[in-house]
């Protein structure tokens, strides 16, 4: 993220345009360092822990559909899910559709201590959305969804241009 697609208008504009680009880099910086932190705690690889995360946004999925959405190979994914199935993170069942093909399910159980890892985090979170106004809160939730928004695209982008 660069300034180069800060918006025009007054110095003010700008200035906050740019340190919201760095704010952003700097937030995903950060989450990626402290998932690996937390991948440690729970003895998993930041790669079963990104998979799990994604488990636990889409819900059960197959295999097939994880190695997409984390665009891994059909093989490495296989690997993560004995790993996640070894540490009781995820199980695997028989899609009743079609015998071929297997769904992951993330465990609820595990699901609990993942979060009390990132509790703090939460905690402090939860502290600052008290002190602002819903208007304040709406405004923030916008950002994080049009940003979160144009990340799929451009990780399509630049798969599509191996």
């Amino acid at each position: 993220m660069g300034n180069t697609h800060a918006h025009s208008g007054g110095p003010r504009r700008q200035e906050l345009t740019r340190a919201i680009y760095q704010e952003a880099r700097t937030v995903a910086t950060r989450q990626a360092l402290a998932d690996q932190a937390v991948a440690a705690r729970l003895g998993i690889g930041s790669t079963d822990l990104l998979c799990l995360g994604v488990l636990d946004h889409a819900g059960p999925l197959t295999a097939g559909r994880l190695a997409e959405l984390t665009g891994l190979t059909t093989g490495a994914v296989t690997g993560v899910v004995d790993r996640l199935e070894q540490a009781g993170f995820a199980r695997r069942s028989k899609d009743p559709a079609d015998r071929r093909k297997v769904i992951i399910h993330p465990e609820s159980a595990q699901r609990e201590r993942t979060g009390a890892l990132y509790s703090p985090v939460l905690d402090a979170l939860d502290a600052w959305c008290r002190t602002h106004s819903e208007d304040e809160l709406a405004t923030v939730l916008d950002y994080l969804r049009s940003f979160s928004e144009a990340l799929p695209e451009l990780t399509e982008r630049l798969r599509a241009q191996k």
